[in-house]
């Protein structure tokens, strides 16, 4: 065993474990809800695999998002039924969420290699150790969504590029636009790492041969008689000459690699090219909020990057990972007149930027500058540890320390029973046999009901703008003996927009202070939790961006009817 030690790769060996401790958390529990699958963009995803079939039907009719994704699943889902699988022993839900964690995983990896660039060994692998225990990354592994795909392709991209600047070698850049066309076709909004990858370009472009160039101009201009300004403008103009064409042969060359690579992953965008400009218009329309849907109100009056800091960053990276990433954000942007800072920092600041103005907010869309956080930090506390190595080891620990123990929280969500099934197996023992139970609809899968009840499902984001709707809910509330709030998503987004739907929100004032008859008598979740022995400590982060929690973890509110009241009662309390 001591020979084994003395003779093993150690940083190899510690990448490896810190890689496996990373795969467990991405892959634990992919089977989280108990086969209830609650993420809306998972069944686009699936919806669309189903309708392919090779090679007379191809065409994924969905551009939401790129076809990597949706190619890969059925792909995987055509080896399993060649293997010998029936199509009823396939999940392909599972399938895409195994995609998910795989790349996840693998993304550990490249951080550690782009940390490499600017840090030793021992803070590469404290970098990736905590990008394998960022909350944010381990939960969009737990989705078929195309995040993790996305991040790692992505990041993939700019690792090729710091090793292009780095050896100089154009198979590296080549190398970097066939990744960045796979991230293309994953998402189309990873264009914006075209930034990083023309700056690369410029760079080398003026460095390349630069000298030699010079000398050689130099030399045969000796020979000349001219004066010394026109000499000097001649050189000035060839070099330039020489560094444009240079730079313009390498563009063009890498976006016919990106464009060949995007082609093959995503032929249907160039053969149904307006039906991808359509649904481009329409994403975009959503993004910015010219497309208004039931679905983004949580984002209305919300301020970029204060709403981020506020909702997003202290649940998907923890406090210590976020404060200390920002602080080596800012040491980075000192140091940018280094080139592998330059290309760190354009990097992030385009995949920031775009997505933190966007009306949209969603956790998933900026989720690719999670890992920058873990390359961040650690730059900040290896800069510490070169003037004081007490402080920076204090940091260290507080920083590891602090990500585990938020880690381990988010992730005891995944070590308990599905709170959906929880709350349904309450509700099967605790109800009367044929009770009448009024449920929220939209957006999301309704709770199971097992047992024998009378379910209903109502819309409540028409609320304000239909009064046939409210006259629906109100005999609802009138024959029902149960009202069942499946989430935060109605009812906070819209008490905290109230000027925009005041009906909505009283009418959730009235609920919660019992005015409508109903009164809470259960609540169930699955808040981030410690628990040891009888000790217990819960992270409420039901405030949080709301597809944080609403997917995998919402808080179910059991409302019971204590006081019989009228549809015509309901109507009169909103002066109908």
């Amino acid at each position: 065993m001591k020979l084994f030690l003395k003779h093993i790769d150690k940083p190899l060996f510690l990448l490896i474990l810190i890689t496996t401790i990373g795969a467990f958390l991405r892959f634990y529990k992919l089977d989280w809800g108990n086969g209830i699958f609650t993420h809306p963009d998972e069944y686009h995803i699936i919806a669309s695999v189903n309708q392919l079939f090779f090679p007379n039907q191809m065409h994924p009719h969905f551009f939401s998002y790129g076809t990597f994704t949706i190619y890969l699943i059925y792909l995987i889902k055509q080896i399993l039924l060649y293997l010998g699988y029936h199509i009823q022993d396939i999940n392909i839900f599972l399938i895409g969420r195994f995609c998910s964690a795989i790349f996840s995983t693998l993304t550990i990896i490249i951080i550690y290699k782009i940390s490499r660039f600017f840090m030793n060994q021992r803070f590469s692998l404290v970098s990736s150790l905590l990008a394998a225990l960022t909350p944010g990354l381990i939960q969009q592994a737990h989705f078929t969504t195309p995040e993790s795909n996305l991040i790692f392709f992505m990041l993939g991209t700019i690792l090729f590029i710091m090793y292009f600047l780095e050896y100089k070698k154009l198979y590296f850049i080549f190398t970097s636009s066939i990744f960045l066309g796979f991230s293309l076709g994953v998402k189309i909004s990873s264009i914006v790492l075209l930034a990083p990858l023309t700056l690369s370009i410029l760079i080398y472009s003026f460095q390349h041969k630069l000298k030699p160039n010079y000398a050689n101009i130099i030399q045969k201009k000796r020979a000349i008689i001219y004066s010394e300004i026109i000499q000097k403008s001649i050189i000035i103009l060839r070099i330039l000459i020489i560094i444009i064409s240079k730079f313009i042969a390498l563009i063009i060359g890498n976006i016919c690699i990106i464009l060949i690579t995007f082609a093959i992953i995503a032929p249907f965008v160039f053969i149904d090219f307006q039906g991808f400009i359509n649904n481009l218009q329409y994403e975009g329309g959503l993004a910015i909020d010219s497309i208004p849907v039931f679905y983004t109100r949580q984002f209305i009056h919300t301020l970029p990057i204060i709403f981020q800091l506020n909702k997003i960053f202290p649940y998907a990276l923890g406090f210590p990972l976020l404060f200390l990433g920002i602080e080596g954000l800012f040491l980075s942007l000192v140091r940018i007149n280094d080139k592998r800072y330059l290309i760190l920092i354009i990097s992030f600041i385009s995949i920031f930027i775009p997505n933190v103005f966007l009306f949209t907010k969603w956790t998933r869309f900026i989720s690719p500058i999670f890992p920058f956080f873990s390359i961040f930090s650690c730059l900040f506390i290896e800069f510490i540890f070169r003037k004081n190595k007490k402080i920076s080891i204090l940091l260290l620990i507080i920083l590891i320390t602090t990500t585990i123990i938020w880690s381990y929280a988010f992730f005891s969500i995944y070590l308990r029973p599905d709170v959906r099934i929880v709350a349904s197996s309450w509700l099967e023992k605790n109800l009367p046999n044929n009770s009448t139970i009024m449920i929220e609809g939209g957006n999301m899968i309704d709770i199971p009901l097992s047992g024998n009840f009378n379910r209903s499902s109502y819309d409540f984001y028409n609320f304000d703008y239909d009064k046939l709707t409210r006259m629906n809910i109100y005999k609802g509330l009138e024959n029902s003996d149960y009202f069942i709030v499946q989430s935060r998503r109605v009812f906070l987004n819209h008490q905290r927009s109230r000027v925009y739907f005041p009906k909505t929100a009283h009418f959730y004032d009235l609920l919660f202070s019992k005015k409508l008859g109903f009164e809470e008598i259960k609540e169930f979740n699955s808040y981030p939790m410690l628990s040891f022995n009888n000790f217990k400590i819960e992270f409420p982060d039901e405030n949080a961006e709301e597809t944080w929690s609403v997917f995998d973890h919402p808080v179910i509110r059991i409302f019971k009817k204590i006081n019989h009241i009228q549809k015509e009662g309901f109507a009169k309390k909103f002066n109908e």
